[in-house]
């Protein structure tokens, strides 16, 4: 695992919480966004699982930061996730 690849996995996990909350905010909780979800998630985990094995030079500040910040923003989109199919408030 090298840098670019962990930036790459890093780019990911932005890239599919941001599109799932413009997919509430544009169309509400629906099952497109329940996938986006899923995929947040999945990203997430790669991302943890590629610093885990990445060597420590590569795990920086900002990457655990970032992690962690991920993890907050897919736990609150997991619980829009459960709320019924519809437009948000």
């Amino acid at each position: 695992m090298d840098a670019d690849e962990l930036a790459r996995i890093a780019a990911a996990v932005v890239a599919a919480i941001a599109d799932a909350n413009v997919r509430a905010k544009e169309c509400g909780i629906d099952l497109q966004f329940r996938d986006l979800v899923r995929h947040s998630r999945g990203m997430h985990d790669l991302l943890v699982d590629a610093m885990v094995m990445a060597n420590e030079s590569l795990r920086s500040q900002y990457l655990c930061g970032l992690s962690v910040t991920a993890q907050n923003a897919i736990e609150q989109l997991e619980t829009l996730a459960t709320i019924p199919d519809g437009k948000m408030q």
